[in-house]
């Protein structure tokens, strides 16, 4: 009912914009911390679009690439 004035039509525009903009910000989010790690930025953001709660998480828990190894000591 309320979408159907022209004030409601451009109140629901500036909704879904909003809407659409954090939903960008979220996909980023965890996409930015596996490239970080060393990981694809693509994928991690393919797959963030519909499960970016989930990949959050992967994204913090994963092992980061980048990380310098610990070699153990040669014997001389």
């Amino acid at each position: 009912m309320f979408a159907t004035t022209i004030f409601g039509y451009a109140l629901s525009w500036l909704w879904f914009t909003i809407v659409a903009f954090f939903w960008i910000l979220l996909v980023f989010w965890p996409a930015m911390i596996a490239k970080g790690k060393g990981y694809s930025f693509w994928l991690f953001f393919l797959l963030s679009i519909p499960f970016w709660w989930i990949m959050i998480f992967v994204a913090l828990l994963i092992k980061d690439k980048n990380a310098p190894t610990a070699t153990p000591p040669q014997a001389a």
